[in-house]
C-alpha cells in the first residue's frame, strides 16, 4: 500500500518524478535493489545457503517470540520471564558469533597498510 500511495499520493517523491534528483533517485534505487542479489567476488561460496538460512530463523523467532512472551504473560503475570529469556538468548547469540568468527585473516596484497 505504501507503494501505491507513494506513487499516486505523492507524486514528489517517487522515483518518476521529474526533478535535478531524479537520476539520483534512480541510481540509488538501482543499487539498494541489487544488492541484496547481485553476485559479488568477495562472498563466501555458499552464501546464499548461509544468508537463506540466517533469514529463515530470524523470521521464525519474530514470528513466535510475542506468542511464547504472551503465553509466558498469561502463566506468571508479568514480563520479567520473558525479558529474561530473550536476554539469555542475546548472549548465547553473541557468544556464537564470537566463536563462528574466524581467528586468522589472512593479508591481501594491497589491503595492508605499509609499515606493519
Amino acid at each position: 500500500m505504501s507503494l501505491l500511495g507513494n506513487r499516486y499520493g505523492r507524486a514528489d517523491h517517487t522515483v518518476e518524478s521529474p526533478g535535478p534528483h531524479a537520476p539520483l533517485r534512480r541510481k540509488t534505487l538501482l543499487r539498494l535493489a541489487s544488492a541484496g542479489g547481485a553476485p559479488a567476488p568477495r562472498r563466501p561460496k555458499h552464501y546464499g545457503t548461509i544468508f537463506g538460512t540466517l533469514s529463515l530463523t530470524s523470521i521464525i523467532g519474530r514470528a513466535i517470540g510475542p506468542w511464547i512472551a504472551g503465553a509466558l504473560h498469561d502463566r506468571t503475570g508479568d514480563y520479567v520471564l520473558a525479558f529474561w529469556l530473550s536476554i539469555g538468548a542475546s548472549l548465547v547469540s553473541a557468544v556464537a558469533i564470537w566463536l563462528a568468527a574466524p581467528r586468522k585473516v589472512r593479508a591481501v596484497a594491497g589491503r595492508v597498510p605499509r609499515g606493519l
